[in-house]
């Protein structure tokens, strides 16, 4: 399974990215997050579609889109929270958002390879030789 995982972590960037593509609604359907995206000078359709091929760009070499993974995790975590909270508040729950969303989350952490480079650790300094004048 183990010599799957790279293929298994790209193909997955990439059907999501394709997801996020399709789901941003190209600018057809109407139905935001916010109904006033565009008074702020953005329009939310636009950028799902650029967050969905961001995914796919960076689904051919995750290792070195690790940002692109850290976005996409985040994006799984917020979509279950929005569900959550969508269903405390409204009373309406979309179960195939929450779905997708707990897979491709926990699948992204299943499959990406360098799990401790997900977290976002403080690097500390190199140590300066003295009297090396750098």
């Amino acid at each position: 399974m183990a010599r799957w995982n790279p293929l298994a972590l790209k193909l997955l960037m990439w059907v999501m990215g394709v997801l996020l593509v399709l789901g941003s609604g190209l600018g057809f359907i109407g139905g935001t997050f916010f109904p006033f995206d565009e008074w702020a000078g953005v329009t939310s359709s636009v950028a799902g579609v650029a967050f969905g091929a961001g995914v796919m760009i960076a689904a051919f070499d995750p290792v070195a889109n690790i940002s692109w993974v850290r976005a996409l995790i985040v994006y799984a975590i917020l979509e279950v929270v929005w569900q959550v909270v969508k269903q405390i508040s409204l009373g309406s729950f979309d179960l195939r958002p929450f779905l997708i969303a707990v897979l491709v989350g926990a699948m992204m952490l299943i499959l990406y390879p360098n799990k401790q480079a997900l977290l976002m650790r403080r690097r500390k300094p190199a140590r300066q030789v003295k009297g090396t004048g750098e």
